[in-house]
């Protein structure tokens, strides 16, 4: 059985006041295209459809065309919900979708939604685990004490019984510890909602999302396809690809990936203003979306309407040399990325008042930290 694995498609977002609609459409396509080389059978996507809980007619339409484009291939569909979703309005019609062979899950209420299909080497079992916050989880299991997602992640996978005689696969949507994360993702949400990846191990394969950059654990079995799309300067450096899984019998899997086309790629061009206008003449992709890094003393009079003139798709412009020293930059980020947000309150707090901060305290920092990164979600 061939599976492509999908998450993070974010449909509907924007980048710097961008509209990535007309990509995310063109990348659907070869995405669709693919599919039908790859004589793909099943067709997992592990949360964040789009980027808004509420997304627009657009947004809707958008994907509502793409799964319709993959249901002519008589692919089947595995779909979860993940953070930016909403999980009630995902799920909306899945009772009746599930008998065309599109999956999606429900809402998390202690069961994990199984989804079985054979092939001649046997079953393969499909679990669909939407994201959760420790809220979510709680109310399920009040005896349990669930203080944070990892207590909360590692609640559900131990009530999840499986056939360890069969190959099993599930679609989760949670930050796995260790991972490597880009700027399009709430760096402060990742660090607190961080889980070890050995709470998956019992399974054959996990079809991860939340994770913007490609990456792998439990050697290789626990993958983040990485988003749809490149949506900030940090996903500039490294090439976007397409995750298949070829399984066979239990314990022989081929993950590989494939190349797609994208309407435009985002790149990043670091020089000074002249050098970069100078070289642009022999820049055959003037229509790619363009972050800006000036290496000039001096502020470019006008100089974001000139590069437009060139590149009309430049989102950012910077200086590394204004501000911050290029080295104190690099220690500021570096030093709030390996931190959390309540780390780095207790720090403060204890600068300025040479005390630590009480558990009490922590634990109100805690809900106010989750509750503000909750709200943001949603706006």
């Amino acid at each position: 059985m061939k599976i492509m694995h999908l998450a993070d498609l974010h449909i509907g977002k924007n980048v710097d006041g961008y509209s990535m609609i007309e990509d995310q459409i063109y990348a659907l396509k070869e995405i669709v295209n693919l599919l039908e080389k790859e004589e793909v059978d099943v067709l997992l996507i592990a949360g964040d459809i789009y980027q808004n809980s509420v997304p627009s007619a657009e947004a809707i339409k958008v994907f509502d065309d793409f799964i319709t484009s993959v249901k002519r291939l008589n692919i089947k569909i595995l779909i979860i919900s993940g953070n930016h979703d909403s999980s009630e309005r995902l799920a909306f019609a899945s009772d009746i979708l599930s008998s065309a062979d599109i999956y999606i899950s429900r809402p998390y209420n202690r069961e994990i939604q199984k989804v079985t299909f054979s092939d001649k080497y046997g079953k393969i079992n499909f679990y669909l685990f939407p994201y959760v916050k420790p809220i979510h989880v709680k109310q399920f299991y009040p005896e349990e004490k669930i203080e944070d997602y990892s207590d909360a992640v590692r609640i559900v996978l131990e009530n999840v019984e499986i056939n360890r005689n069969e190959r099993n696969v599930i679609l989760s949507h949670q930050f796995i510890l260790n991972a490597k994360l880009s700027e399009s993702e709430e760096i402060y949400a990742g660090l607190l909602e961080a889980v070890p990846d050995y709470y998956y191990e019992k399974f054959d394969y996990i079809a991860m999302g939340h994770i913007h950059k490609k990456q792998s654990f439990l050697n290789g079995k626990l993958r983040y396809p990485g988003s749809l799309l490149k949506y900030s300067a940090s996903e500039t450096g490294y090439d976007k690809s397409i995750t298949l899984v070829d399984f066979k019998e239990k314990g022989n899997i081929e993950i590989y990936e494939k190349k797609i086309n994208y309407l435009r790629d985002m790149r990043t061009i670091k020089g000074k203003f002249e050098e970069i206008i100078k070289n642009s003449i022999n820049d055959r992709n003037k229509d790619d979306y363009i972050h800006l890094v000036l290496e000039d003393e001096d502020d470019i009079l006008d100089g974001m309407q000139k590069i437009r003139k060139i590149y009309p798709n430049t989102l950012t412009m910077k200086y590394i040399n204004k501000t911050y020293g290029n080295d104190d930059f690099d220690s500021l980020q570096k030093t709030i990325k390996n931190k959390n947000p309540l780390e780095i309150f207790e720090e403060f707090y204890q600068q300025r008042t040479g005390k630590d901060l009480s558990d009490d305290k922590k634990k109100i920092m805690k809900d106010i930290i989750e509750k503000i990164w909750s709200d943001n979600e949603n706006n």
